[in-house]
């Protein structure tokens, strides 16, 4: 399964440049029917269009999320703007636009909503974390970032959120060694926790380790609680954690998963996919040789929702299902969505206490925000 990329891929190619058991499945797709309960999603809505209204033509969608009344923003990277719809997909207004004046933005890169309800939009281009009211003001810059801003912000509680981060630096030895880690930002340029870290040596001729090992490597979520949740994306393991905003480990699910291969057809898509997102961002001037995994990731995803119900999104399908447990750990149902069918294997999620939404990040027509109700 593939997650989204962002800007810091396009910073470490610039450096480049210069320098309980689960039944196993039978058959890849097939779901197993282990929960006690299988719950079916249903698309309620739908936002985007092909031709017509430009409130409604989407672009680029790069992060999708909900304001705390529940209105859904869409962060669209080529329109450079945050577009706010209702929770019914009717368009209310635009913050934002292109441009490099106070307010403006430039190849917008993340965007969230943190705790006290200001939307975060993260673009080094234009000065780093910029921060706006709802209704479309602009706050300011609450955080200049301009080299290796932390991505893939999550909001949580307060004035906080979760980003992972990739340092590319000299070590003693004056080798070139990356760090990348997952913490907690309260708008400060340096994280005031750290929940996972991994170091690896800098190889300029292994974009596939470089990618595996950062932003193709955990994925992660947070509620408004201040909690944290990562896993690994890898086929040997099933393993999600918890972690207070402190960084106390509180939370843990594990499973044994059959590893399932992808298809000739998959790993092809997902070559393609990752060179064309990286050259989209801008990275030009380096050879994009891209190998993916064999095996599909055990766990895609990983979202929790306003009731603390920690959403696992299987990998070893292609039709989005998921694991849904509560904080104790217990597995209390399965959730499917069977009218999404394979192409889903693109859909990102967004699920929290106001619900559920995904969009694709490689459409196969024009770009679409889908709405779900979230089940009691």
């Amino acid at each position: 399964m593939i997650k989204r990329m962002s800007v810091l891929v396009v910073i470490s190619l610039m450096i480049l440049a210069g320098c309980g058991n689960e039944e196993a499945n039978s058959e890849p797709g097939e779901i197993s029917d282990s929960a006690e309960q299988m719950v079916e999603l249903t698309i309620t809505g739908t936002i985007g269009v092909e031709l017509g209204d430009s409130n409604y033509v989407l672009g680029s969608v790069q992060q999708i999320d909900h304001d705390l009344d529940g209105n859904i923003l869409v962060l669209d990277r080529s329109a450079c703007c945050v577009r706010v719809y209702s929770p019914m997909g009717e368009f209310i207004r635009q913050i934002s636009n292109q441009g490099s004046g106070p307010g403006e933005l430039l190849n917008p890169m993340s965007m969230t909503v943190v705790g006290d309800g200001r939307v975060f939009v993260e673009t080094p281009y234009s000065g780093g974390m910029h921060a706006f009211t709802t209704e479309g003001e602009w706050l300011g810059i609450v955080t200049p970032f301009f080299n290796n801003p932390p991505m893939n912000t999550i909001g949580a509680d307060g004035n906080a959120y979760a980003a992972m981060r990739l340092e590319v630096l000299p070590n003693e030895s004056g080798d070139l060694t990356c760090t990348t880690f997952i913490g907690r930002y309260e708008e400060g340029e340096e994280p005031v926790v750290k929940y996972w870290e991994y170091e690896f040596p800098f190889d300029p001729n292994n974009l596939t380790a470089l990618l595996q090992n950062s932003l193709m490597g955990r994925v992660f979520t947070a509620d408004r609680s201040g909690n944290v949740y990562i896993t690994e994306l890898t086929s040997e393991n099933y393993l999600v954690q918890g972690f207070r905003s402190d960084g106390e480990l509180f939370f843990e699910v594990e499973k044994d998963v059959e590893r399932v291969e992808k298809t000739e057809e998959e790993i092809i898509d997902e070559e393609l996919y990752v060179v064309a997102y990286l050259e989209s961002l801008g990275a030009n001037g380096v050879v994009l040789d891209y190998n993916a995994d064999p095996y599909r990731n055990s766990i895609s995803e990983v979202e929790v929702d306003g009731q603390g119900r920690i959403w696992v999104r299987r990998g070893t399908v292609l039709e989005p299902v998921f694991d849904v447990y509560n904080a104790a750990g217990e597995e209390l149902f399965t959730a499917s969505v069977p009218e999404a069918g394979d192409d889903a294997v693109f859909w990102d999620f967004n699920i929290d206490e106001q619900g559920i939404i995904a969009f694709s990040i490689n459409p196969e027509l024009f770009q679409q925000i889908y709405i779900f109700d979230l089940p009691e």
